[in-house]
C-alpha cells in the first residue's frame, strides 16, 4: 500500500481521485487479461478432471470385463426340482447328468439324554422340574441324578500377541491339574484366533502330528507358551480352573462391605482350598459363615460374616478397619463342574473339548456355549416339554465308520453323563447320503455336494431318474455384454459433447467490477457461454475417439476364435448410422445372444483374449489400454484434485500467470502513486501560486 501523502484537488478544484481511477482502468487492461487467462485455465483444468472421471470410471468397467465370471456364467434345470436341485459354477462343463435313484438321504447324529436305558428318564426330580435359566447351583438338588461340584474357580484370562517368535502369556493364577501316563494335562480352555489347545506340562511324549494342538504351561513360572508366533493384535482366550484365587483390596476406616470377584464360596475345606481372610497381617477364619480372628479359639467375638452364594462379607466389627488403609486380603475357592464333548470329521480326526461350568451358569449358558464352540460342531437343545436334552452333529453324513460321530467323555461323575445322563445314550442319525449318478452308485457326507463344478442337493428319495442340465445363461452374459456398450457409449458421449462444444470468444470471464454491474442470472448466463467450448476440438480428446473407434472395428487375429465371430459386428455390435454421434454403438439383441448361444468361448475370446500385439489382443483388452493412456495424458495435463500445481502442465501455467498478476499488480501500484504524486505536485505549484497572487495583490489594494 502506497505511504505517499495524496492531495486530492483542494487547490485546483479538480476530482483528482476520479481522473486517476480513469487512467487506471486503462492501465489495468493487461492484469485484467492475465486474470482472464487464469480463470480459463482453472476452468479448463475442472472440465479436463470431470471428463478424466468418465475416463477412470470406464477403465473400471474394462477391468471387470476382462474377468472369465462375466462370459461364463451357467444356468441349470432340473427335470423334477422336487427331487434333485443345482446350481453351476462359472467353470462348470456345459451338458447333462442323470441321477437314477437316491436310495438314503444323508442325516446328522443325534443323541438324546436318558436314550441308554431301556426307560427314557427325564433330568429332572419328579414334582422338581429344572429352570434353564435359573443358577444350576441353586438346582442342585432338582436333578434327578444331582450334580457333582469340585472346589475351585473358573478364571478367564484375554492377551494380544504381539509377534515374538514364541508367544508367551503369564497366568494369573496356577491351574488346577492332572496327570495321566505321565503327562500332566491341566484345566484349560486356550483359544488362538479360533483355534483350540490343550495345556500340558512337556510335550516331548506328545506325538508328533498332534504336537502342534498342544501348549505348554510351567508351574514355577505360570507362564504358558506356544511354539510359534502369535500374530500382532491376535486375540488369546485362556480359560482354566484355579484350584483358589486371592483377591486384596485396600478399604477406607469404617468400610462395611466387601465383595468377593465370585459368588458360591466353597465353605467346606478341600485340600488347601480352605477359606481364609487377612486383614492388615491378622488373620480370620470362617465357621459357620461367621469369621473370627485367628487367636479367637472360643469364637466368641465374630468381626463379620459371609454369604457363600454372593460372596459378600459384611463386617460387623469395625475395629477390625480402624486404619485410614487397610489392606484386605481373602483366599477362596468357589465351585465347577466339568463337562467333556467330542466329535469326529470326515477326514477322521477328532474335534475334543473341555467345558469348564461355573455354579452361577444357567443350563442355557452351557448350551450356548457348546452352540458357539467353533469347531466342536454340535447343536445342544433342551426341550422343557419333555425335560431332556439332545445333542446334534451340525455336519451330517457318517463321519466315523467304526462308531459315534458324537463323543461322550469324561468320568462317570461329568456334566453330560451324570446330570444330564447322556451316559450310554444311542446315538441315532447319522448316515450318508446314497445315490446312483450316470450309472455309478456312491455317497456322500452331505445331501449338498459338488461335482465337476455343479453343487446338486437331493432333496427326497426316488427310483425315477432326475436330469440336471447345464447350460450357458445366455441372459446374464448378454446384461453383462449390453452393460460394456452402454458404458462405451456413455464415455463417447461426454467426449463428443465437450469436442462440439460452442465456443463464445466474444464471452471472456467477467471482472469483479464487471459482476457488480450484473444480476445473479445475468452472471450466471455469461458464465455459461464464456466457459462454454473450452476443450471443443481437443487434440488429445479427438485422438482418443479416432483410437478407440478403430480399435472396437479392427478383427481379432486369434487362432481359437471362429472366423465367424471374430469383429465385434458379427456378433450383431455395430456403430450408428448418425456419425454425429461419434462412433456410438447399437445391439443387435438377436443376433448377440445367438452368438452367446451357438459359440460362447469365441464371444468370450473375442472380448478378452490376450496377445502380445494390438491385432491379437480382445476389444477389452484393447480399449483398456487406449483409455489408459489418454487418462494419464489428461493427468500429466490437468493433473488430480490429490496434486499440486507443480505436478501438471496447466497448474504449472497457472503458477506463471499468478506470478505475472502479483508483479503487474506491483507495477501498478507504482504507477498509481507516480500519477497521485505528479497532481499532488502540480497541487502544491497552484496553492503556491495562489499564495504568491495574494500577497501581490494586497499591494495593488493599498494604493
Amino acid at each position: 500500500m502506497t505511504s505517499i501523502q495524496r492531495i486530492t484537488g483542494l487547490a485546483s478544484g479538480m476530482d483528482i481521485d476520479s481522473i486517476v481511477e480513469k487512467m487506471m482502468t486503462a492501465a489495468k487492461q493487461p492484469l485484467v487479461k492475465l486474470q482472464q487467462q487464469k480463470q480459463i485455465l482453472e476452468w479448463q483444468e475442472e472440465d479436463y478432471r470431470t471428463l478424466n472421471q468418465k475416463y477412470f470410471d470406464f477403465r473400471s468397467t474394462l477391468s471387470n470385463m476382462k474377468l472369465t465370471t462375466k462370459y461364463r456364467v451357467r444356468t441349470t434345470t432340473s427335470s423334477n426340482e422336487n427331487n434333485v436341485t443345482a446350481t453351476a459354477a462359472n467353470n462348470a462343463a456345459l451338458g447333462s447328468a442323470t441321477i437314477q435313484s437316491v436310495t438314503q438321504l444323508a442325516t446328522a447324529a443325534t443323541k438324546i439324554s436318558g436314550s441308554g436305558s431301556e426307560t427314557a428318564t427325564t433330568i429332572s426330580k419328579s414334582g422338581a422340574k429344572i429352570k434353564a435359566d435359573a443358577s444350576l447351583y441353586s438346582q442342585t438338588g432338582n436333578f434327578l441324578n444331582g450334580i457333582t461340584w469340585n472346589n475351585g474357580v473358573v478364571v478367564s484370562q484375554s492377551f494380544s500377541g504381539d509377534g515374538d517368535a514364541t508367544a508367551s502369556v503369564k497366568l494369573s493364577n496356577p491351574p488346577v491339574s492332572t496327570t495321566t501316563d505321565g503327562i500332566t494335562y491341566y484345566a484349560m480352555n486356550v483359544k488362538v484366533n479360533g483355534k483350540t489347545y490343550q495345556v500340558v506340562n512337556d510335550k516331548s511324549n506328545i506325538p508328533d502330528n498332534e504336537k502342534g494342538n498342544y501348549a505348554v504351561y510351567n508351574a514355577e513360572s505360570g507362564v504358558l507358551t506356544f511354539d510359534s508366533a502369535v500374530s500382532s493384535g491376535s486375540s488369546i482366550n485362556v480359560e482354566y480352573v484355579a484350584g483358589a484365587v486371592t483377591e486384596t483390596k485396600t478399604l477406607a476406616q469404617g468400610t462395611a462391605t466387601m465383595q468377593l470377584g465370585h459368588g458360591l464360596i466353597a465353605t467346606d475345606a478341600g485340600g488347601d482350598q480352605a477359606f481364609s481372610l487377612k486383614i492388615n497381617n491378622t488373620n480370620y477364619v470362617l465357621e459357620n459363615d461367621k469369621l473370627y480372628a485367628e487367636s479367637d479359639t472360643g469364637k466368641s467375638s465374630p468381626i463379620g460374616t459371609l454369604d457363600a452364594s454372593t460372596g459378600l462379607i459384611t463386617f460387623t466389627d469395625s475395629s477390625v478397619l480402624s486404619g485410614e488403609s487397610n489392606t484386605v486380603s481373602v483366599t477362596y475357592s468357589s465351585k465347577y463342574a466339568t463337562m467333556s464333548l467330542g466329535s469326529y470329521n470326515e477326514d477322521g480326526s477328532i474335534n475334543k473339548a473341555t467345558f469348564y461350568i461355573d455354579g452361577t451358569d444357567s443350563l442355557n449358558t452351557v448350551m450356548a456355549d457348546v452352540n458357539n464352540h467353533s469347531t466342536l460342531g454340535i447343536g445342544m437343545y433342551y426341550d422343557a416339554n419333555a425335560d431332556r436334552v439332545s445333542l446334534t452333529r451340525k455336519s451330517t453324513g457318517d463321519l466315523n465308520k467304526d462308531g459315534d460321530e458324537i463323543i461322550i467323555g469324561g468320568s462317570g461323575n461329568d456334566f453330560l453323563n451324570q446330570t444330564l445322563q447322556f451316559n450310554g445314550s444311542k446315538e441315532s442319525g447319522g448316515e450318508n447320503a446314497k445315490f446312483t449318478m450316470n450309472g455309478l452308485e456312491t455317497e456322500r457326507t452331505s445331501n449338498t455336494f459338488a461335482i465337476n463344478g455343479v453343487t446338486y442337493t437331493l432333496k427326497s428319495k426316488f427310483d425315477t431318474p432326475v436330469t440336471v442340465t447345464v447350460s450357458n445363461d445366455t441372459d446374464t452374459i448378454f446384461k453383462n455384454i449390453k452393460d460394456f456398450v452402454d458404458q462405451y457409449n456413455s464415455l463417447i458421449d461426454a467426449v463428443q459433447s465437450k469436442l462440439n462444444e460452442d465456443r463464445y470468444p466474444d464471452y471472456a470471464p467477467l471482472t469483479d467490477d464487471q459482476r457488480k454491474e450484473l444480476t445473479d442470472t445475468q452472471q450466471d448466463q455469461w458464465d455459461k457461454k464464456a466457459r462454454s467450448g473450452l476443450l471443443r476440438n481437443d487434440m488429445t480428446l479427438k485422438s482418443s475417439l479416432s483410437n478407440m473407434r478403430s480399435l472396437i472395428y479392427s478383427k481379432v487375429n486369434n487362432a481359437n476364435i471362429s472366423s465367424e465371430y471374430s469383429q465385434l459386428s458379427s456378433i450383431g455390435i455395430t456403430t450408428t448410422s448418425d456419425w454425429l454421434e461419434g462412433g456410438k454403438l447399437e445391439i443387435d439383441e438377436d443376433k448377440l445372444k445367438a452368438a452367446i448361444q451357438n459359440d460362447p468361448d469365441s464371444v468370450e475370446l473375442l472380448f478378452r483374449a490376450s496377445g502380445s500385439t494390438t491385432s491379437e489382443k480382445g476389444i477389452v483388452q484393447r480399449l483398456y489400454d487406449s483409455v489408459n493412456q489418454t487418462y494419464n495424458t489428461i493427468v500429466d495435463k490437468a493433473g488430480k484434485s490429490t496434486y499440486v500445481n507443480t505436478q501438471f502442465t496447466i497448474g504449472k501455467n497457472i503458477n506463471d500467470l499468478t506470478d505475472k498478476i502479483s508483479d503487474m499488480n506491483d507495477k501498478l501500484d507504482k504507477l498509481e502513486d507516480r500519477y497521485y504524486a505528479q497532481f499532488t505536485a502540480m497541487e502544491q505549484a497552484i496553492q503556491k501560486y495562489n499564495s504568491q497572487y495574494t500577497y501581490l495583490s494586497s499591494f495593488f489594494s493599498q494604493q
